[in-house]
């Protein structure tokens, strides 16, 4: 065997032994980030069922709950590179099924791919650098060869799927899907290409073998530079605010640990999302038969987030400040190359925003025989995004021009600071540049006696034109610009100021003060202007200018301040429970406490305010939720008509139901604003009358309703009703018959023909019921006679006694006997 097949072979068994290297690093890494998933799910899903059912704990054997642990495990290994969970479930009878194509989870846990791509860069490197490879088809070819190997590796792994089965229902999971193959062999063969290339690239610096570069692959440098930049400013903005993210959804959602694996599992998808909120980008939320809402920075949902734009306004000036001072200077900016920045950016963005950022959940159901359509709950960054950061893109390129000189001779610390920054990183595009920056070698001249001393030459940058100092105009037009930005600051900054103290009188207790004041001053139609009553149409009148205008006495508002009490649960009626309290909105509620004093009594009530979207994009707008209106009632004694305040109103029968005890009482419900309302009932002859107002606001015990209308009988009444009855007997004593209809007496003869001869012997007393309409009749007499067939006459006597009900029409007044 020759030297050359021997080198051959080792080549090729070094070649084949570091692709399997690299596969089993790979490898590893899934598995580990797998496990991690496995066991987040399993505490977020204990911890759910805990709270849901109270009970806990595996089903069946041990051996079957075994089983399924390691398909869930070898699952949730594949999902990193599959990015969707096919779900399907039917139950016995086929009532629920999810039909042939399931359900679709689309969800890439990134943090999981991160930990593979980065452990398969590592591993890739430190390969590299104890076994390098002969040229850069090798090191492709081996990426390439382990790329595959674990897409193979992933495709098995992923192959079994997961089948639950309970009593009458089964369901089934897998992670088979089109991209399961080609991103688990891209995310290794990119990262493994990387990781080599790098290795190689420290060894060419410590041994460099001088042989230039290609135009192309200078130019591929110096983006990949540029890119590189600008994209780990973005990362770490994106940390810094993942991090905030997810620290205030852990204190405001309540948390609890054993959730915050899975939150710290989605902290890359939220550093995302705070990133394109930052950038003013927008997340758009689509849920089932409701219309897609956008959530931006200036949604009323995330107050104050308009504040995260700052961090991305500094991490774009400083990765344009370290793009720039490793460039050359030019006039103008080179139209040639200012597109390659925001396209790669445009690129990368959109692969981003259609591929890896998205969470959605479709597919369609058949419930009962009924086919629900096609259903999907989503969130992903809105359709412009990829556009959005191409925009911000280019304003870092217009920075990497403009930047660096006015930092020299404005901030030379900040721009010494980005020149050491860049050195370490690399990327000079000419000596020039880097003698620009203040980098480039210089040549020390001997100290020798004799040599006369070098004439000073100018500096010339890199178009070839002398770097002067800076002249007077140029002092003057630097002072001017900066006299500029000072005016600018201070506009903006009382620009600031004056927003917030306009927002400040625009808002939540601002608003509830209007409303409130709204009402103490008898405006009732700006109060509903301001908010809905929410009463019915029958219901209307009751909360009418004319009503607050009638009140003997309306709320004087004693203090409006911000609390973080609740509103007391709405109540339906006097009658009912309380009604409970409706889902939020979602967007940023305040609880307002209102302090008024009525009738000599000091009382408070918790009003919600709701944040709407902003006027022209700065200026706060909020809306009171929850109306200043009570319900109440007015009783009175008798069912007659009579007036709350400004409004008529009809009682119905009387019942015997009051707070006082067994007493004759109709009531009338009602709902109006808070106040004192005169209760007016309808003055006759027949009745004198007593009313007391009627107190409107919150149910207490010092103000439970009582009657507000007492009718008491007149002496009239009486006189009238015992005329009519005297005129109903002497009517009665008329007729021939035995038992007379309608009348208060009778007797039995015992012929069916037998006339008889009616005559009242004793009138009767008649009293009138103070309570009802009622009378009774009682302690009269009456006598009759008549003839029998055998010509014989006969006598006798009745008495007077029975009941009835009177009705009273104008000053008349009619009776009918019971």
């Amino acid at each position: 065997m020759s030297l050359h097949s021997t080198r051959r072979i080792a080549v090729d068994k070094q070649f084949l032994t570091t692709a399997a290297a690299h596969v089993g690093i790979a490898a590893g890494a899934a598995a580990f980030a797998g496990a991690a998933l496995c066991g987040a799910t399993a505490l977020f899903l204990n911890e759910a069922l805990n709270a849901g059912s109270g009970a806990s704990g595996p089903s069946g054997s041990g051996t079957q709950f075994a089983e399924q642990l390691w398909r869930v495990f070898l699952l949730l290994t594949s999902l990193p590179f599959s990015g969707q969970l096919r779900a399907g479930l039917e139950t016995i009878g086929g009532f629920v099924s999810t039909g042939d194509e399931g359900f679709t989870i689309g969800v890439w846990p990134l943090a999981s791919l991160a930990f593979v791509g980065l452990a398969s860069v590592l591993g890739a490197y430190l390969l590299e650098r104890r076994h390098p490879q002969r040229s850069g088809g090798m090191r492709a070819g081996a990426a390439a060869a382990a790329g595959g190997a674990f897409a193979v590796l992933m495709l098995l792994v992923a192959a079994p799927g997961v089948r639950f089965d309970a009593p009458g229902a089964a369901a089934t999971v897998s992670a088979l899907g089109p991209a399961l193959v080609p991103i688990s062999f891209t995310s290794v063969f990119a990262s493994g290409w990387l990781g080599r290339s790098l290795a190689t690239r420290k060894q060419h610096e410590i041994a460099p073998t001088g042989r230039p570069r290609s135009p192309l692959a200078r130019e591929l440098a110096s983006l990949a530079t540029d890119v590189g930049i600008y994209a780990g400013a973005l990362a770490l903005t994106g940390a810094v605010l993942g991090t905030i993210t997810l620290v205030l959804v852990f204190l405001q959602a309540g948390t609890l640990s054993a959730q915050l694996p899975m939150l710290l599992a989605g902290a890359p998808h939220a550093a995302f999302w705070a990133l394109i909120l930052a950038h003013l980008g927008a997340v758009t939320v689509t849920v089932p038969y409701t219309a897609v809402e956008g959530i931006s920075v200036l949604s009323p949902e995330l107050p104050f987030a308009w504040v995260s734009g700052l961090p991305v306004v500094l991490a774009s000036l400083g990765s344009a400040l370290l793009i720039g001072v490793g460039r050359v200077r030019t006039r103008t900016p080179e139209l040639a190359r200012i597109w390659r920045l925001p396209a790669a950016v445009f690129v990368l963005w959109m692969l981003g925003s259609l591929v890896f950022l998205p969470v959605t959940v479709s597919g369609s159901a058949t419930v009962l025989g009924f086919t629900l359509g096609e259903l999907e709950l989503a969130a992903r960054p809105a359709f412009w995004t990829p556009a959005l950061f191409a925009v911000w893109a280019l304003a870092v390129e217009l920075g990497a021009w403009a930047l660096p000189d006015r930092a020299s001779a404005l901030t030379p610390r900040v721009h010494a600071l980005a020149t050491r920054i860049r050195t370490r990183l690399g990327g000079f595009e000419s000596p020039a540049s880097a003698a620009w920056a203040g980098t480039a070698p210089t040549a020390v001249p001997s100290p020798t006696t004799h040599q006369a001393p070098p004439l000073l030459e100018p500096a010339r940058d890199a178009a070839g034109l002398p770097s002067l100092p800076m002249t007077a105009r140029t002092k003057r037009r630097l002072r001017i610009a900066g006299v500029c930005t000072t005016i600018a600051v201070l506009v903006v900054t009382g620009s600031a100021i004056a927003i917030t103290s306009v927002n400040t009188q625009r808002g939540a207790v601002a608003k509830v003060r209007a409303y409130v004041e709204a009402i103490a001053a008898g405006d009732a139609t700006h109060a509903g202007e301001l908010v809905d009553p929410n009463v019915e149409t029958s219901q209307r009148d009751y909360v009418s200018d004319a009503m607050l205008a009638s009140a003997s006495e309306r709320i004087t508002v004693l203090d409006v301040v911000e609390t973080e009490l609740s509103p007391a649960a709405p109540s339906t009626s006097w009658f009912e429970d309380p009604a409970k309290e409706e889902h939020g909105s979602g967007r940023e509620r305040r609880n307002v406490q209102v302090t008024y004093r009525l009738g000599g009594t000091t009382e408070s009530t918790v009003l919600v305010a709701e944040r709407i979207e902003n006027e022209f994009l700065l200026l706060e707008t909020w809306r009171v939720v929850t109306p200043l209106v009570f319900e109440s009632v007015a009783g009175t004694s008798h069912a007659m008509d009579f007036t709350i305040g400004s409004v008529a109103a009809t009682p119905g029968p009387v019942e015997t139901l009051t707070w006082e005890g067994s007493q004759p009482v109709s009531w009338v419900p009602f709902s109006a604003y808070p106040a004192i309302y005169p209760v007016t009932g309808t003055e006759s002859t027949f009745y004198s009358v007593a009313s007391e107002p009627v107190r409107v606001g919150p149910v207490q015990d010092e103000h439970v309703p009582e009657r507000n209308l007492i009718y008491t009988p007149t002496d009239a009444l009486t006189e009238a009703v015992d005329a009519a009855v005297t005129a109903k007997i002497d009517q009665c004593v008329l007729s021939t018959d035995a038992s007379p209809d309608g009348c208060p007496f009778s007797t039995y003869v015992s012929g069916a023909n037998t006339a008889l001869s009616w005559q009242v012997t004793s009138a009767p007393t008649v009293s009138v019921s103070e309570t009802s309409d009622r009378f009774e009749v009682e302690d009269g007499l009456v006598s009759y006679s008549y003839t029998g067939s055998s010509g014989r006459t006969s006598a006798g006597s009745s008495p007077i006694r029975t009941t009835g009900t009177f009705t009273i029409v104008g000053d008349a007044v009619t009776i009918e006997f019971s």
